[in-house]
């Protein structure tokens, strides 16, 4: 090893504070503009590695490896120890044969890893050398400095020239080449979880835009010694989207004439179309998305495991922009730098979120330059032509909601020509039965008397349901509340439509075999099942309709009560014969004011589920607790029952979806459960069971205000 030698940085305690703290004010920014260096190095691969992070011992590091050009004395000497040195911008494309558009450019990543530790190793060497130059920092020693100036109010600018580092040099084979640095935070840094980390890999896998395949690609491995999940994890940004609703638009350019495509809806044809108009102030744009329902989000999900679904997001030359890098955990803290999500606190319900959006819009430095990032790394710098993007964004977004909106109206009409159609079907049954029923035995007779009963009773309430679901249309005209209603019950309606449909069907194939062989002593025996299947056909259908015309009688207006009074009335009126029946132990622990027709539903559902759950109990227990978050109400309701399976967690709110089917479960009371907490623009969801290994427990959490 050659003898050491020190550098020294040339800049003030200000540039410090401000480069290195209040710039880069998250860590998986400060990873992005370290991985983001890598891509400008040429490198083909990274491998980011995690070591004791979370345990946090005297050897714990994150360190960022790569294998790309690597640097020379000089360029540690004259460029990195430089501060917002210029020889990316003089040299806005990386060496051939990548060519790649250098992305940092203000030079500042370098003090992103003050944002993840305090002690820094640098070991770089350059293809074709055998000289590796290693640099050591202590971040702490200009932290002190910097200290020492704000504690005394000194004017006087003190420069960070007294500090040195140490640096030398060390002999490598002259294949080896790229650069690592090793950030060792020990015992006094923040530490990081499995979720840290696994949120550091979710968001590093949108860097490269999936939109653009580049020639040389540039791979990210995350390896971590304590989460097995990660113990080497390449990223990946390749998807596929399973979705009737995905678009492309792109620049033009014919006859020296250039374009932009943009969306719009066709009112006539009922479709999206594209069209061409001049290029935009803000210069030609590519731009891909996709629009998710409520069940292609669950399948993304399940697929890429969790992910988040960020809307729409900005690349510039192939690589994420800095301001839709830096993550908030919780989704009411996501920035919503392009408006998307702000558009709904007007016409809510016709409204596109960020959640049902995945889109990606490339930009270039050399045909949008006016589209620049702030300094802060919080937005994109006010002006005409960002603000006419961000326009042209929600434009296209607009079309899509003209879209769905003329599906639904489409499909609203379609859910009701369905009930009118089982409607009549329902008679043709009725007429069916009675004429089975002449000459039959009087034990087959006795039970299509009771069929035809029940048939007759399900036409009813379908004739009722159609007219109860005009009404509701209708009055959703005049009143947002009854438009909640309509919403969920639309939804319900469409559900219960198609399972008519079927369950009809069935029906009619049985009653037709009724029909052609009845009587007939060798079918007997098929008779009996037919007739018993029947009925349980006509029993769904009956709760069905029942549901549906309890939730659209019900209104969605608020009132003052007192939910814990609620609460006594259903666990110690209502419910507690059946409870001391079955020796159900109840705890209540609950006290607070909102919407009371919402709430009986609510838990008078998940009671009745939790006593199906606790018929085997040996010692069965139903508790509901809560308690206040600061601007939300929170209640665990929970029982010691069977418990539902966890692949389940999600798809149990589902329309017929049920883990109780033996005790009679039909799989509405959930569905019902969570649009009645919707309806309160509140959540639910199945968490981890109160009670050790037995049981579910459901988290129910709703706002204050309206």
């Amino acid at each position: 090893m050659a003898e050491p030698f020190k550098l020294k940085f040339n800049f003030d305690v200000s540039t410090f504070r401000l480069l290195g703290r209040e710039l880069i004010t998250d860590r998986i920014t400060a990873l992005f503009e370290l991985v983001k260096n890598c891509y400008d190095a040429n490198s083909d691969s990274v491998i980011l590695e995690f070591h004791n992070v979370n345990t946090l011992l005297e050897d714990s590091y994150i360190s960022i490896k790569d294998d790309g050009l690597g640097m020379s004395l000089n360029d540690i000497r004259y460029k990195w120890m430089v501060i917002g040195t210029n020889s990316k911008r003089a040299q806005s494309v990386s060496p051939a044969p990548y060519n790649r558009k250098v992305v940092g450019e203000k030079g500042v990543g370098r003090f992103a890893v003050e944002k993840l530790g305090s002690k820094v190793k640098i070991e770089t060497t350059q293809k074709g050398t055998t000289r590796k130059i290693i640099l050591e920092l202590d971040w702490s020693k200009y932290d002190e400095l910097a200290n020492i100036q704000v504690k005394n109010n000194m004017k006087k600018n003190i420069f960070f020239t007294e500090i040195e580092n140490n640096c030398w040099i060390e002999n490598c084979n002259r294949e080896e080449h790229g650069t690592t640095i090793k950030i060792d935070f020990g015992l006094v840094e923040q530490t990081w979880s499995v979720s840290d980390v696994g949120r550091a890999y979710s968001e590093l896998s949108k860097l490269v835009s999936p939109i653009l395949k580049p020639t040389y690609p540039f791979q990210i491995i995350v390896k971590s010694n304590e989460f097995s999940n990660y113990s080497e994890k390449e990223v990946l940004n390749d998807f596929n989207i399973a979705t009737s609703h995905h678009y492309k638009l792109n620049a033009l350019e014919k006859d020296g004439h250039k374009g932009q495509e943009y969306l719009f809806f066709d009112e006539k044809a009922g479709a999206i179309q594209v069209g061409v108009s001049d290029e935009r102030s803000f210069g030609p744009v590519s731009m891909e998305f996709f629009y998710l329902d409520k069940n292609e989000i669950r399948k993304y999900k399940t697929a890429y495991k969790g992910d988040r679904i960020d809307g729409i997001i900005i690349y510039r030359d192939g690589i994420i922009t800095t301001p839709f890098a830096e993550n908030e955990s919780s989704l009411e803290k996501k920035r919503d730098i392009l408006g998307i999500d702000k558009r709904r606190y007007s016409g809510f319900f016709d409204k596109i979120s960020s959640n049902n959006l995945i889109g990606y819009l490339n930009i270039t430095k050399e045909d949008n330059p006016k589209i620049k990032d702030a300094t802060n790394r919080q937005d994109f710098i006010e002006c005409k032509e960002y603000s006419e993007l961000k326009q042209y964004i929600i434009d296209q977004i607009q079309a899509l909601e003209k879209f769905l909106a003329f599906e639904k109206k489409k499909d609203a009409v379609k859910t009701i020509n369905r009930l009118v159609d089982a409607n009549h079907q329902l008679t043709e049954i009725s007429g069916i039965i009675s004429q089975m029923s002449e000459g039959a035995s009087p034990e087959v007779k006795s039970r299509l008397t009771e069929i035809d009963r029940k048939a007759r009773s399900v036409q009813r309430h379908v004739s009722k349901g159609i007219k109860q679901y005009e009404k509701l249309k209708e009055d959703s005209e005049r009143k947002e509340d009854l438009f909640l209603s309509l919403l969920s019950l639309q939804d319900y309606a469409a559900e219960l439509s198609h399972m008519v449909k079927t369950t009809i069907g069935n029906i009619k194939a049985m009653a037709e075999f009724f029909k052609t062989d009845f009587p007939n002593p060798a079918y007997d025996s098929l008779f009996k099942d037919y007739a018993t299947n029947i009925y349980r056909e006509m029993e769904k259908l009956s709760i069905g309709v029942k549901f549906m015309l309890s939730y659209a009688s019900s209104g969605s207006d608020f009132e003052t009560f007192e939910v814990f009074n609620l609460l006594k009335y259903l666990f110690n009126v209502i419910y507690k014969d059946r409870f001391d029946a079955k020796g159900i132990k109840t705890i209540l622990e609950l006290k607070i004011t909102h919407n009371r027709k919402f709430f009986e539903d609510i838990f008078e559902n998940l009671i009745s589920n939790s006593m199906k759950a606790l018929c085997d109990s040996a010692n069965p227990i139903i508790k509901c607790t809560g308690f206040i978050e600061e601007d939300k109400m929170s209640i665990r309701f929970s029982d010691n029952g069977c418990g539902i399976p966890r692949e389940d967690w999600e798809s149990i709110f589902e329309i017929f979806k049920t883990t109780t089917q033996n005790q009679g479960g039909a799989g509405i009371g959930l569905f019902t459960v969570k649009k009645r907490i919707e309806a309160l623009n509140g959540e639910i969801k199945v968490v981890e069971p109160e009670f050790p290994e037995h049981g579910a427990t459901f988290l129910i959490t709703l706002p204050f205000n309206k």
